[in-house]
């Protein structure tokens, strides 16, 4: 039976080889997949990592999906002995998204066209978003698939720790306009435009102000979203 991973990216660093953040996520992803695997037997992986162009740095070219194959393909590379393991593991790169209801929009259509349906999916996401993810889920999946949401709270960095009531503000009304954004594509193209705008301010921030250019930004847009 084939396996489904689908794995939501949490933006570009300057080097996902050496980001702690990256390394500690992915690692994590990497033994749960493994030992899934070791446990379901699966005559086939398919590993969608999720995440477009949303490079903070010069010429804006990579992308989540890219980066996260890289991490993992020398992840592999460097252990030689679980080769019989992952060399069924397929990578299919969704490289399109720029916002996590897109992660879930676009590997759908990659499922879809493969004309998969009735299987195991389990999607790996960044822990605060995993509420919202759940509710996601059930509108974008339907019934067709047993799916299992596995958060990882792998953030160390300033956003991690931000007001709990905050955050939770934050992916309520996030989640809001995730819906409106499913009911027709006119909806969709506007939520579109409103995280490429996130991404533009966090450009002309910097990499080096990210962090807190992204707090100044959610707390600008969630008064104006609420």
């Amino acid at each position: 039976m084939l396996s489904i991973y689908l794995i939501f990216g949490y933006g570009i660093p300057k080097d996902i080889l050496k980001d702690e953040n990256y390394n500690f996520y992915l690692k994590m992803v990497f033994n749960k997949i493994y030992d899934l695997e070791v446990k379901n037997k699966s005559a086939d992986v398919l590993i969608i990592p999720c995440g477009g162009k949303t490079d903070m740095r010069k010429p804006y070219k990579r992308t989540e999906a890219d980066e996260m194959i890289k991490f993992f393909s020398k992840l592999i590379k460097s252990r030689p002995f679980i080769k019989d393991m992952t060399k069924k593991w397929r990578f299919v790169p969704e490289r399109q998204s720029i916002s996590t209801l897109e992660n879930f929009v676009n590997a759908k259509t990659i499922i879809d066209k493969l004309k998969i349906k009735n299987t195991n999916c389990v999607i790996f996401c960044e822990q605060t978003r995993g509420r919202r993810i759940k509710i996601l889920v059930k509108k974008i999946f339907g019934k067709n698939f047993k799916i299992t949401v596995a958060p990882v709270d792998f953030d160390v960095t300033t956003n991690r720790y931000l007001d709990p009531e905050f955050l939770d503000r934050k992916e309520k009304i996030v989640l809001k306009y995730d819906l409106l954004a499913l009911k027709n594509p006119a909806n969709f193209k506007k939520y579109h435009s409103l995280f490429q705008e996130k991404i533009t301010y966090l450009r002309k921030a910097g990499p080096d102000a990210h962090t807190d250019a992204l707090k100044k930004w959610w707390e600008k847009k969630l008064e104006q979203l609420k």
